[in-house]
C-alpha cells in the first residue's frame, strides 16, 4: 500500500484527519438541528410515528403502574396478616 505523501508529518496527518472529522460532525449536526427546528408544518409521518410511540409508552406505563399497585396491596395485606407493622 502506498501512503499519500502531502508534505505533512505524523501529527499533521492526525490533525488534518481530526479537522475533517469535526467538519463532518458539524455538518451532520446542523442538518439534524435544521430538521427538528424547522418552521411551519412538521413532517406528518414523523408526527404519526411520535403519536404511536407515545401511545405505546402510555400502555406500558399503565401496565407497570397496575402491577405496582397490586404489589403494594399484596404487601400491605401480607404485613397485616403476619403482624409485622
Amino acid at each position: 500500500m502506498s501512503r499519500k505523501n502531502d508534505g505533512l508529518g505524523f501529527f499533521g496527518r492526525k490533525k488534518q484527519a481530526f479537522d475533517e472529522y469535526v467538519l463532518i460532525r458539524k455538518t451532520r449536526m446542523k442538518v439534524e438541528r435544521d430538521y427538528f427546528a424547522s418552521e411551519g408544518d412538521s413532517d406528518p409521518e414523523r408526527l404519526e410515528a411520535q403519536k404511536a410511540r407515545d401511545q405505546e409508552f402510555l400502555k406500558s406505563l399503565k401496565k407497570v403502574s397496575i402491577g405496582f399497585i397490586i404489589f403494594l396491596i399484596f404487601y400491605v395485606l401480607l404485613k397485616t396478616v403476619l403482624g409485622l407493622w
